[in-house]
Parts: structure tokens; C-alpha cells; sequence
């Protein structure tokens, strides 16, 4: 499909990043952020050497990025014009938080039985520590870290491939900002703990589908608030 929109933003400001994970992923999460903050605009060109001088590294991670970014529904690759910017509805929204939901919650049904003391205490930690979190990007690595040992104790390869490519949809800085929506995420990462704890797989998988499902009210408000939708 081809796009309206071709203009780029201008990427000549540095900016500090401190996320997880190696070159590919930490291109992957700041494209990613850029799409959300509208310093991407729908339908823009995405320019790879822009890009890679702004986050101070090769075209080589960021094209690799951008790929991960098209299994996202993120960005498209049109032959012989480059990338591009995909324009998301807010329907598009729900339905990549939908397929999270559900299959997140799977893999938490299945992490319920498997998941050691020692991983029960570190999602613990986890928990508390994002609690205390001072920053968003804190918190969002710490999220991260959260989500991945539960999928890593469900020990299941195919769901863990499918969760890496439907990827993190919204950064938490967009949603998570305000005190009561922290709060209640808060709440949601305890109940889960608390469905661990019980070794309660049915309350497991209900708890991570209601996180991510109501992710998706906090996040469309949040973007819509924000004007992510404004021409």
C-alpha cells in the first residue's frame, strides 16, 4: 500500500538511551518510540542513516530493525522507495494488545506449574522494584524483565517466538504516566504474583489477559489525549 506522507523529522538531536537488550533491540524500541511520539509521522519516510547517526550506531542494527518493526504492523518496506512509517488506527491498537492478551496469558497458564521458588522470588523483586521505579525508562526496562521470565518459565518455544515478534506494541512511557494508572498496573503485576503464588493457572491466565487488555484502554487514551490521531 502506498503512502501519503513523505516527510521525515529531523533526528539531529542525541538522545540518551538506556533500554535492554542488544543493538537490534535497542533500535527496535527507540524507532518504535519515535513512531508513538509522532517524530515519525504516519506514512513518513523512515531515513536509515538518520536514524543510526541519531542513536549512534551502524545502518546495519537498524535495518534489521526495521524488519523486526514490519512483523509488527509498524512500518512497511516499499521496493526501491525504502521504509515507511504504517498510519495505526486505534482498532489496530485493540487487536495487537488482543493477541498479547491471549497469548501472554497462555504462556503465564503454563509458567504457573513450571516456574521455580528462585523465579518467584526474582518476579517478586521485579515487582517491587518498578514500584520504586524513578523514571519511565525504569520502569520499562523492569517491565520488560518482568514479562520475559514468565515467558521464559512457560518454557514453550513456539508462544516465546510468536511474543517476540508481536514485539512490546506501546512503550509504557506513552500510558504509564499518570499516578492511577501506575497504581493500577501495580495491582495487576500483584495479582499475577499472587496467581503464581497459588500456583492457580486459571487465575494466572486471567490475570495477564486483563493486564493487557486493559493496557490497551490505558494506551489508546493516553495516544488519543496526546493527539496521536490529529492530522
Amino acid at each position: 500500500m502506498a503512502m501519503a506522507k513523505t516527510t521525515s523529522t529531523d533526528l539531529s538531536t542525541p538522545r540518551q538511551l538506556v533500554l535492554p537488550g542488544n543493538l537490534k533491540q535497542i533500535a527496535v524500541a527507540e524507532i518504535r518510540r519515535m513512531i508513538f511520539a509522532r517524530e515519525l509521522q504516519p506514512g513518513a519516510r523512515i531515513e536509515q542513516e538518520a536514524i543510526a547517526d541519531q542513536i549512534g550506531m551502524s545502518k546495519i542494527p537498524v535495518r534489521e530493525a526495521l524488519s523486526a518493526l514490519v512483523a509488527e504492523g509498524l512500518v512497511e518496506m516499499i521496493p526501491r522507495r525504502g521504509a515507511f512509517v504504517v498510519p495505526l488506527t486505534k482498532q489496530d491498537v485493540e487487536d495487537q494488545y488482543w493477541l498479547l492478551a491471549h497469548i501472554s496469558g497462555r504462556a503465564a497458564e503454563l509458567a504457573t506449574q513450571k516456574m521455580t521458588e528462585d523465579a518467584l522470588d526474582e518476579l517478586t523483586a521485579l515487582a517491587d522494584a518498578m514500584e520504586r521505579a524513578a523514571t519511565p525508562s525504569e520502569r520499562q526496562e523492569l517491565t520488560f524483565r518482568f514479562h520475559s521470565l514468565i515467558n521464559h518459565a512457560a518454557d514453550a518455544p513456539r508462544i516465546t517466538a510468536v511474543l517476540r515478534i508481536l514485539g512490546s506494541p506501546i512503550p509504557v512511557e506513552f500510558y504509564e504516566s499518570s499516578p492511577d494508572t501506575v497504581a493500577d498496573v501495580d495491582a495487576e503485576h500483584r495479582a499475577l504474583l499472587a496467581a503464581f503464588r497459588t500456583r492457580s493457572s486459571s487465575a494466572a491466565r486471567s490475570a495477564m489477559e486483563q493486564h493487557f487488555l486493559g493496557g490497551a484502554e490505558y494506551a489508546i487514551d493516553a495516544l488519543e489525549a496526546q493527539g496521536f490521531w490529529n492530522d
